[in-house]
């Protein structure tokens, strides 16, 4: 369930230190350092490669936090150039990229599901152990988590650029790959029109800037025709459930609190925390109208929804009693491209009447993902791969 987000939870958790202060951990890095240099000096020679240590040596120690900043790009002329260039990411920090970027490492399953939506599959050299969308992804050679990388694997793949993003990744994992002489990109987007900002940044910032405006206009006019659908709707109030034990939800500030948004949901949760833990005593003064659930294993969630029925505290809420859950794909719990996928989902769950063309009056009709919607009295439905409504 909500697995990009249980990473931001779980990274949260982690400390900063440590990672790189190990006897071992050093002498590897140390071991890697040296194959990159002697790799980088035979392939681009001493003087470029003397150029790229200055600068990555004054370049900021990766902050992630903060707001997220508008980026500058490259210009068309300088892509077509063959010397590094200096972006900002979107978390502010300068960053010198090599050109062309060739060599992709992700770290990070919205990163790895954003390059293949671009078409950039193929630049992509690794991902990590939580990258299994879209399927090809799963083929990459892994990583290590996105909390916790293998410095050294990293290192071995001779990345161009890896990209991380500011919820999942630690600063420390960024020096290290800094100190390799490694440009690392850092992703931040927090509400679902920066998800799709982002990706078309992401696009220009490789040279698939025709690919990222496409795409990123696409998922605009897939909004806008959600956003006629729902117009006027009172939004229905829901708990969304990130994690069952300890029961974790969404909070302000998250690209999933605007996603339940724009799907015409209300979270019952107010809170400051992105990810904050949750009182069941609390929930049940709130009494929300659905039960949301994100998951691709419809299996595991019938098995969780019948052992959620059985539990005394929960059966005080309505909404269990009378069984109404939704569970929808985990494309709403990724900040990707298809992050719009399962705002749709939900969406459609939530609103059943307002999808038919004919009643919302739009002369067409909407591709949409079929949702899992368990009601009282009725059977689960999960819909083969690739099924439309």
């Amino acid at each position: 369930m909500a697995s990009h987000a249980i990473i931001g939870i779980i990274s949260t958790a982690v400390p900063v230190r440590g990672t790189v202060s190990h006897k071992d951990t050093r002498r590897r890095i140390h071991l890697a350092q040296r194959r990159a240099l002697l790799v980088r000096w035979m392939v681009a020679g001493l003087l470029r490669f003397a150029g790229l240590v200055a600068a990555s040596g004054i370049m900021a120690p990766l902050l992630l936090s903060g707001a997220t900043t508008q980026q500058t790009m490259p210009s068309d002329r300088t892509i077509r150039d063959s010397s590094p260039i200096e972006v900002k990411d979107e978390t502010g920090r300068a960053v010198r990229i090599p050109r062309p970027v060739r060599r992709i490492v992700s770290l990070a399953p919205s990163v790895t599901e954003a390059l293949f939506a671009l078409g950039l599959g193929d630049r992509v050299v690794g991902d990590t152990d939580f990258c299994d969308y879209p399927p090809e992804a799963r083929q990459k050679p892994h990583v290590g988590g996105p909390v916790n990388p293998n410095i050294e694997a990293i290192a071995a793949l001779h990345p161009d650029l890896v990209v991380a993003t500011r919820s999942i990744n630690r600063p420390a994992s960024v020096r290290s790959l800094e100190q390799l002489g490694i440009a690392v990109y850092a992703t931040d987007p927090r509400t679902v029109e920066q998800v799709l900002t982002s990706t078309q940044r992401l696009g220009e910032l490789l040279d698939a800037g025709d690919a990222g405006r496409s795409l990123a206009a696409n998922l605009g006019r897939r909004l806008s025709v959600l956003d006629q659908r729902l117009a006027g709707l009172p939004p229905k109030n829901v708990l969304m459930v990130v994690w069952l034990d300890p029961l974790i939800s969404v909070g302000h500030d998250t690209f999933l609190e605007d996603a339940l948004r724009r799907a015409g949901a209300h979270s019952v949760i107010d809170s400051r925390q992105s990810w904050p833990n949750v009182n069941l005593e609390q929930v049940i003064r709130l009494q929300p109208d659905y039960l949301v659930f994100s998951s691709d294993d419809p299996r595991q969630v019938q098995r969780q929804l019948a052992e959620l029925q059985q539990r005394p505290g929960w059966r005080r809420l309505e909404a269990v009693r009378n069984r109404r859950f939704i569970v929808v794909s985990e494309a709403i719990s990724h900040p990707s491209p298809r992050l719009v996928d399962g705002i749709e989902q939900l969406a459609r769950a939530l609103y059943p009447s307002q999808f038919n063309a004919r009643a919302a009056g739009l002369g067409g009709r909407v591709e949409l993902f079929p949702a899992l919607v368990i009601a009282r009295g009725s059977e689960p439905i999960f819909p083969q791969a690739g099924e439309r409504p």
